[in-house]
C-alpha cells in the first residue's frame, strides 16, 4: 500500500488557474473517488497527482517523497495512470497492449522474464480479457477496450492507480463491470486507487472516500454518506435533488429534481429562496476563469432558453482530448532530393503539441484540404475548442461521412524534428515542426489519389494546413502515434523504402549507443540519400533503385543480411516455437498491412514501405527463417499503383 498526498497544490494551463492551494490525501489501500461539475478541475487535479501536469506551486508526495524527485521508471513502477479516452496504436493486439504495462520493470539489458509473463497473464484473467488476448484492440467494444486498458495498468503492478473517468461513453452494464474490476484489484492487492467519476450514484456505491470539487477547491470530503447531501449536490452541481438510501446497497442515491422543479405546496428546498424567487432555477456554480482561447457567449445568449433545444454540455478540448487539431503555417520548403521535400510548419498553437517525452517515431496526420470546404470540421478539438464528451471519440466516423471535396484527405507522416519557440534553428518566433514528404506523383491526376504529394509539390511559404497530433497536456511518450517499440532488443533491423525513410532517420537519430544492427533504405534516386547522425552502432545502407523494380534491391539486401545472422536471431527469438504459428495470408489489395509489436528477446525488426514488398519480407523472416513473429513490426504504408493508400 502507498500514500499519495497533495500539499498547497496549484495547477493551471497557460494564463488560467484551475486548482488553487489544494491539500488532499488519498487514504492508503482505499478507493477515493473525485466528483464535480464539468470544468471544476477534477481531471486537472488527477493529472497533477500523477506528475503529468507539473504544479505551479506546492508538492505531490508518494510515501513522503516528492514526485518530482523520482526517476521516470521508478515512478512508473509505483504509480499508474489511465487517462480519459486512451488511444491504442493501430494494429496492436490485446496481449501486446497489456504487455506494455511491464515496460517500467524492464532494465536496459533485462530480457522478458517469467515474472513479466505471469503479470500479464494474471492481469488478463483479473479483467476477464484473456479470451480476447489475440484480438486487435480496435475491434473491441467500448467496455472491452476499457477492461484491456485496466489490464495494462494491472500488469504494471503499481502501488497507486489513478483513473480519469474510466466509465465515460459506456452503458450501465459495462460501467459496473469496469468498476467491479477496479474494486477487486483494490480489495485483493491493497492498491490505493483514485478515480475521477461523473456519476454520483456510482461514486457513492464504489467509494471508500469521496471528494467533491468545486471551482478548483475541495468543497467536502469523507465517506459517501457524509459527503452526498442535497446541499452538496445543489452547491457543487447547481442541481436540486432528493438523496435517499439505495435500496440495494444502502449507499446514498441522488434523485434529480431538475433545474426548475415544482416543489410540493408550502415546501422549500435547501438553497432555494421563498417568495417571488421560489420557482427560479438555482444559479450555476461559477466555473473556472474563462479560457482566453474561447470567445465568451453574448450576454443575451439565454434569452431563447424556453424555446431553444437544450445544448450539449461541453468541456475544453485542452483538458479532455488526447489528440488536437493544430492550424499550421508553412514557414519553409526545402527539397531533399528527387522524391523528398522537407516542409517546416510553425504556429503558436504548437505550445500544446507533444508527448511529454522523446519518442523515436512520432506520427501526425496531415489533413490535405479539399477544394470545396464548407466548415471547420475540427473546431471541437482545436486547442481553444469546446468538446461534447458524448461525441469525443466519434469525430473520425463523423468526418468520414463528409464529402472528401469538403473535408479533405487524411495522411500519416513522421515528425523529423520538433523545436520550441526561441530555438536557434527556428525560422519564426513560434514553435516549429519539420516533416519530410514523399513526392509519389502519378502521371495522370485522379480524384483522391496523390493529393498529399501534389500539395507538397506546390506548397509555398504562408500556406496553411491542419495537423492532428498529441495534446502534450494529456499524453506522454506512450502516445498511440508511436510505432517503434524495440522492448529489450539491442540488435535491430530497420528496412523500408523512401516512404519509410523519414521515420527510419528519426529513429536512428534518437537511438542510444547500446543499439546495433542494420538499417537498409531503398530510394528512387541517389539525391534522395540523406546524411544521418546516430550515436548507435546501427550500420546504414542506402540502395538507389534506379530502373530496378520497386523493392527488389531492398528484398535482396535484407535476405542477404538475414542469411548471415538468422541462426543467432532464431535462437534468441525462440524460432520453431509452436507459439509462432504460420502467418495468415493478407490480401494487400483489400486490407491494410499493419502490425506493430513490442519487441521480445534481443532482436527486433521494423519493416515499412510498399505493402507487397513488406509482406514478402515479413514472410521471409517469420515463416522461412523462424524468427518469432513478436519480434517483427511491419507497416504497409502504400500499395504499388495506388500511392497514399
Amino acid at each position: 500500500m502507498a500514500l499519495i498526498e497533495a500539499r498547497s497544490l496549484h495547477l493551471g494551463y497557460e494564463r488560467r488557474d484551475v486548482v488553487r492551494d489544494l491539500d488532499l490525501t488519498l487514504p492508503e489501500g482505499r478507493i477515493t473517488i473525485i466528483v464535480g461539475a464539468n470544468g471544476s478541475g477534477k481531471s486537472t487535479l488527477l493529472r497533477g497527482l500523477s506528475r503529468l501536469l507539473p504544479p505551479r506551486s506546492g508538492t505531490v508526495l508518494l510515501d513522503g517523497e516528492d514526485l518530482r524527485a523520482l526517476r521516470g521508471k521508478e515512478l512508473a513502477r509505483r504509480l499508474g495512470l489511465l487517462p480519459q479516452s486512451p488511444i491504442a496504436p493501430d494494429g496492436v493486439s490485446v496481449r501486446d497492449l497489456v504487455a506494455r504495462g511491464r515496460f517500467p520493470h524492464q532494465g536496459l539489458f533485462q530480457q522478458w522474464t517469467a515474472e513479466d509473463e505471469q503479470a500479464v497473464t494474471e492481469a488478463l484473467a483479473a479483467t476477464r480479457t484473456d479470451e480476447l488476448q489475440d484480438r486487435l484492440v480496435e475491434e473491441l467494444s467500448g467496455g472491452q477496450r476499457q477492461r484491456v486498458w485496466i489490464a495494462m495498468a494491472l500488469a504494471q503492478q503499481t502501488e497507486v492507480l489513478l483513473l480519469d473517468e474510466p466509465t465515460t461513453f459506456l452503458d450501465v452494464t459495462h460501467q459496473l463491470e469496469v468498476l467491479d474490476v477496479v474494486r477487486d484489484l483494490n480489495r485483493q492487492r491493497g492498491t490505493t486507487v483514485g478515480i475521477v467519476l461523473h456519476d454520483l450514484n456510482l461514486a457513492a456505491r464504489y467509494a471508500d472516500h469521496l471528494v467533491a470539487v468545486r471551482r478548483g477547491e475541495i468543497h467536502s470530503q469523507g465517506t459517501p454518506d457524509r459527503v452526498i447531501t442535497e446541499q452538496m449536490v445543489h452547491e457543487v452541481f447547481a442541481l436540486d435533488s432528493r438523496v435517499l438510501p439505495d435500496p440495494v446497497t444502502g449507499t446514498p442515491m441522488v434523485l434529480p429534481l431538475g433545474l426548475d422543479p415544482r416543489p410540493e405546496l408550502g415546501e422549500s428546498r435547501p438553497g432555494q429562496e421563498s417568495g417571488a424567487d421560489a420557482h427560479r432555477p438555482p444559479q450555476a456554480a461559477p466555473t473556472d476563469a474563462p479560457d482566453p482561447l474561447v470567445d465568451p457567449e453574448p450576454e443575451d445568449a439565454m434569452t431563447t432558453i424556453e424555446t431553444a433545444a437544450p445544448s450539449p454540455v461541453t468541456v475544453p478540448a485542452l483538458e479532455h482530448s488526447p489528440q488536437l487539431a493544430f492550424d499550421l503555417t508553412v514557414a519553409a520548403v526545402r527539397p531533399l532530393g528527387e522524391n523528398l521535400v522537407r516542409i517546416t510548419f510553425a504556429s503558436p498553437e504548437l505550445i500544446h503539441f507533444g508527448t511529454g517525452g522523446h519518442p523515436l517515431d512520432l506520427r501526425i496526420k496531415l489533413i490535405v484540404p479539399g477544394p470545396r470546404p464548407s466548415a471547420d470540421h475540427f473546431a471541437s478539438i482545436r486547442p481553444g475548442g469546446q468538446l461534447d464528451p458524448a461525441q469525443a471519440t466519434d469525430w473520425y466516423r463523423t468526418w468520414l461521412q463528409i464529402d472528401p471535396e469538403d473535408r479533405g484527405w487524411l495522411r500519416t507522416y513522421t515528425v523529423r524534428e520538433q523545436r520550441g519557440a526561441g530555438h536557434p534553428g527556428n525560422l519564426t518566433e513560434h514553435p516549429e515542426l519539420d516533416v519530410d514528404m514523399v513526392l509519389h506523383l502519378e502521371p495522370e491526376q485522379r480524384p483522391g489519389r496523390g493529393v498529399a504529394a501534389r500539395w507538397a509539390q506546390q506548397a509555398a511559404v504562408g500556406d496553411r494546413i491542419d495537423v492532428l497530433g498529441p495534446n502534450r497536456h494529456l499524453v506522454d511518450a506512450e502516445y498511440g502515434g508511436i510505432e517503434f517499440r524495440p522492448g529489450t532488443a539491442r540488435t535491430l533491423l530497420l528496412a523500408g523504402d523512401e516512404t519509410a525513410a523519414p521515420a527510419i532517420c528519426s529513429i536512428l537519430e534518437a537511438l542510444p549507443p547500446s543499439m546495433s544492427g542494420h538499417a537498409v533504405i531503398e530510394v528512387g534516386h541517389e539525391s534522395d540519400q540523406q546524411q544521418v547522425l546516430t550515436r548507435s552502432g546501427v550500420q546504414v545502407t542506402w540502395l538507389v533503385r534506379g530502373d530496378a523494380p520497386h523493392g527488389e534491391l531492398l528484398d535482396a539486401a535484407v535476405r542477404r543480411l538475414m542469411c548471415e545472422n538468422a541462426q543467432a536471431f532464431r535462437e534468441q527469438g525462440g524460432g520453431g516455437d509452436p507459439a509462432n504459428p504460420e502467418l495468415e495470408d493478407v490480401d494487400i489489395d483489400a486490407t491494410i498491412l499493419w502490425e506493430t509489436t513490442v519487441g521480445q528477446g534481443s532482436f527486433y525488426a521494423w519493416l515499412a514501405g510498399e505493402a507487397g514488398v513488406i509482406k514478402g519480407l515479413r514472410r521471409h523472416l517469420v515463416s522461412e527463417l523462424g524468427i518469432d513473429r513478436r519480434q517483427v513490426s511491419f507497416m504497409g504504408y502504400w500499395r504499388q499503383g495506388r500511392p497514399e493508400m
